[in-house]
């Protein structure tokens, strides 16, 4: 048998939401990183990649306030920024349950910050704090860690799944 006894039934728990934002924010930091440093390696960067991302904006401010060398700089900025964007979403997602209008709130907040990262890494190529390599490198790890956490808030969220399957519709 399976251990339980017979005529009990076992509940799931439920994770909050706050735990699955910290969670889905997390798995897409490190998916992030990881797609970053593989594009680092075959590019020949290796682990140096790191420290040209600490280079961007962000990074190199907090670097800057808290003398930590850029690689740091870059992991602790860009995993604290998903995480705080996944505990944003999820707290969207939660009231999205109420007021369904706020779907399309929350999709508009998810473009704004893409397009915000990708004006700020765009500034920074610019200006000459990051090469053309390093830029590339980074929209792609964004890419697929704005993938793992869209993909998570739809699968720790199932009312915002069926909303989108609703939405398509005809």
């Amino acid at each position: 048998m399976s251990g339980i006894a017979e005529g009990s039934v076992v509940v799931p728990t439920r994770r909050s939401r706050w735990t699955d934002g910290v969670l889905v924010g997390l798995v897409a930091a490190i998916v992030s990183t990881l797609i970053l440093l593989l594009a680092g390696a075959m590019g020949g960067r290796g682990w140096h990649i790191l420290t040209d991302a600490g280079m961007t904006a962000l990074p190199a401010t907090l670097g800057a306030a808290t003398g930590v060398s850029p690689a740091l700089s870059y992991l602790l900025s860009h995993t604290l920024l998903y995480l705080l964007a996944g505990l944003v979403a999820m707290g969207l997602a939660g009231l999205a349950d109420r007021l369904p209008p706020l779907v399309t709130g929350l999709f508009l907040v998810i473009i704004i910050i893409e397009f915000g990262f990708l004006v700020l890494t765009t500034e920074s190529q610019a200006l000459g704090r990051i090469d053309a390599v390093t830029w590339r490198d980074l929209l792609i790890g964004h890419a697929a860690g704005s993938l793992v956490f869209a993909l998570g808030i739809l699968r720790s969220h199932p009312s915002l799944r069926q909303a989108l399957v609703r939405g398509y519709e005809w």
